[in-house]
């Protein structure tokens, strides 16, 4: 079958940095530790459906640079015998990360798939992959609530590292709750003007903020969603400094915040209103890679689950073998998701020595292990992760580097399963 895609196929790593061992260490399951099983007499063959071209590009990039990072970390083998990582390229689109997921199962047999890149393009792979595809399906940075609650779309083959909008909304509520703790400004926390792109992330993420307010006896006085893909975002910000509230939340996009942090800080928005996005953008790595002098303008402040400063030897590793890499960027999220994915295949893939289906998702169902985020555990019932999420701001560090300063910390954190499997 050809389909167009773009594709990239991995079978030997270029820089083997650290021993296999140490590819598998730190997981452990429900049931116990998890260490090197079996031997197949197969080789693993993995596929990841990536957006390497499109407006989702850069995202897609990163997901690909992680699991670059995993096969580096894992040395190349699962069951003592080198894996083959094939990606294809789903553009950014529903119907082409199908026709990458097609071609995946059906003319290349991998035993499982990681990706795609958005909710959108998950969902359409989902739905393929529940239907005909029925292989193990791990998804990287699909946030919306509707590709884990609506029954038509959440099936047994699905697991989700990224956290949903249903994580994101709450923790970030309570934030800006606890945020006069810790800032000296005069500002009302009980009322937020919300702000995001125009699409399901964003539509999604303000029903989920007016929700969680409300809970908290508060209110969204107002909202501004932006098109996908605008760069000019002068009306926008003047619609935002016009509101009634003294918060500014929401959820963006990595392009998104490009666009939107050094305009803002040009007319002074930091100044007049408290900035306090979730999923990480003011003060995540994206940010402080690209825009260093932008993020420590006093006023903006994030919700994440990624703290770069988290010393443990899982992340140190992590951070020494991205850096490594061809990228201008810092160490983030986003590759972290895609590296810690194909950790815990490799793990269940070892520890019952086989690449059946049945096999991979059994031992993926209440796996638990210490991850770049911290302690993860995959939630057997629906199959989403259980996260570590922080409070804080970035902050000037030595030279021209930046730091994360937490104010608060929130573990733990996973919505109620509303899609039994």
């Amino acid at each position: 079958m050809n389909t167009g895609n773009k594709q990239y196929r991995y079978t030997m790593i270029q820089r083997r940095s650290f021993l296999k061992a140490a590819g598998v260490a730190g997981l452990t399951s429900a049931a116990g530790c998890l260490g090197g099983g079996g031997g197949g007499s197969d080789s693993v063959k993995i596929g990841a459906v990536m957006a390497l071209s499109g407006p989702f590009a850069r995202t897609g990039e990163e997901n690909q640079r992680g699991l670059e990072v995993a096969e580096d970390y894992l040395d190349g083998e699962i069951l003592d015998s080198e894996f083959e990582l094939i990606i294809e390229d789903g553009e950014s689109d529903p119907n082409a990360s199908i026709q990458a997921a097609r071609t995946l199962v059906e003319d290349e047999d991998v035993d499982a798939i990681i990706g795609p890149v958005s909710s959108g393009n998950s969902i359409s792979v989902m739905q393929y992959i529940k239907e005909d595809g029925q292989v193990p399906h791990l998804m990287t940075t699909a946030s919306s609530v509707e590709a884990r609650e609506n029954p038509e779309n959440c099936n047994e083959y699905g697991f989700f590292i990224w956290p949903s909008n249903r994580h994101l909304a709450p923790t970030g509520t309570q934030f800006i709750q606890d945020l006069p703790n810790h800032i000296d400004r005069d500002f009302d926390p009980s009322r937020v003007h919300y702000v995001s792109q125009d699409y399901a992330l964003g539509q999604n993420g303000l029903e989920l903020v007016e929700e969680s307010m409300n809970e908290v006896g508060g209110e969204v006085t107002g909202s501004t969603l932006v098109p996908l893909g605008e760069t000019d975002w002068s009306s926008y910000i003047s619609e935002i400094a016009n509101s009634e509230a003294d918060v500014v939340t929401g959820v963006l996009t990595w392009g998104a915040a490009a666009q939107l942090m050094p305009q803002a800080n040009s007319f002074g928005l930091p100044e007049e209103k408290v900035m306090m996005f979730n999923s990480g953008k003011p003060i995540g790595q994206f940010a402080a890679s690209t825009m260093p002098d932008e993020v420590t303008v006093d006023g903006w402040f994030g919700t994440h689950f990624y703290n770069p400063g988290l010393d443990t030897d899982v992340n140190n590793e992590f951070q020494s073998l991205y850096n490594e890499l061809d990228s201008s960027l810092l160490p983030n999220s986003t590759a972290g998701a895609s590296f810690e994915l194909m950790r815990a295949l490799a793990t269940v893939i070892e520890d019952s020595g086989s690449t059946a289906t049945d096999d991979i998702i059994s031992g993926l169902e209440g796996l638990e292990w210490d991850s770049v985020f911290g302690p993860i555990q995959f939630r057997e019932e629906d199959h989403q992760a259980a996260l570590n999420f922080f409070g804080g701001r970035r902050v000037a560090s030595d030279g021209d580097a930046t730091e994360v300063e937490v104010f608060e910390e929130y573990p733990d954190v996973i919505p109620d399963a509303r899609c039994s499997l």
